[in-house]
């Protein structure tokens, strides 16, 4: 976060009390990475954090932070490393054995098939396969 941002309060979506992130620590954070890049081809990594509202105890979720860029690893986007592996594949193959660090299969599937539509990709997914031409 830029050192001219604060961070904005959340308000529990069930009472409307205002949680303050910087008071209030989460009780639990986890990772989203995005399954596509951007234009420039950098992978977004969302820190999200879930939080409980002090007067009803309900449960709230935020993002609490966003990071873009290569800074999670080999200087390769995650959009060229998915492109390099699935071009060496030959024969139909199941989107489950396609595996890229860091990406899921759920988000390779959709990635490849979005590659597709932009002709980045040259083939097809059909009944969760990906059939290369």
């Amino acid at each position: 976060m830029s050192p001219g941002k604060r961070k904005k309060k959340i308000a529990c979506k069930k009472c409307g009390t205002e949680i303050n992130p910087t008071e209030t620590p989460p009780s639990k954070t986890w990772q989203l990475v995005s399954p596509m890049p951007d234009k420039e081809g950098r992978v977004t990594l969302t820190i999200m954090g879930s939080f409980r509202c002090p007067d009803c105890n309900a449960s709230v979720r935020a993002a609490l932070k966003k990071i873009k860029g290569d800074e999670m690893g080999s200087g390769t986007s995650k959009k060229e490393l998915l492109i390099q592996a699935v071009k060496l594949i030959e024969k139909p193959t199941s989107i489950d054995e396609i595996e890229i660090q860091g990406i899921s299969s759920k988000a390779v599937g959709k990635a490849i098939e979005t590659l597709i539509l932009q002709k980045s990709l040259n083939g097809e997914v059909k009944e969760g396969k990906f059939y290369p031409e």
